[in-house]
């Protein structure tokens, strides 16, 4: 049988169409990475700091990618500790290259932006500013 070139593309379309594959559904038995949330928690047990992050802060860490480390989270939880001794109540905190907006009062951290956003922003209703 001699097929035509078009014989050969109507050949290729018969039968039904491709669906899209379909999502696995995820596992439950497979453990999950641990939360930022979680991870801060144990940090912070393990190094007694009392730093809190607000759930916006804590959704940009993950969704960034951010990683803080031990020592990390201490000099942000010893920033905040020199800010209230300054009577501040809202501070940027600079911290490596990341900058971190903390409610002193509750010791959370509001927002953080990384070094890729850092330029954009424009911080406001703060009273003090500290390198940590």
């Amino acid at each position: 049988m001699n097929l035509t070139p078009l014989d050969r593309i109507r050949a290729d379309r018969v039968g039904p169409p491709q669906l899209p594959a379909q999502p696995r559904a995820a596992n439950p038995a497979a453990p999950q990475p641990p939360t930022f949330g979680e991870h801060l928690k144990k940090a912070c047990a393990e190094i007694g700091c009392r730093t809190q992050f607000s759930s916006h802060a804590q959704t940009r860490v993950e969704d960034r990618s951010i990683a803080l480390s031990s020592d990390q989270l201490a000099r942000i939880d010893r920033a905040v500790d020199q800010v209230a001794q300054k009577g501040g109540r809202k501070a940027l905190v600079m911290l490596d290259d990341l900058a971190l907006v903390v409610g002193i009062d509750r010791r959370t951290v509001i927002t953080l932006v990384d070094s890729p956003s850092i330029r954009e922003n424009v911080f406001t209703s703060i009273d003090a500013a500290v390198i940590a």
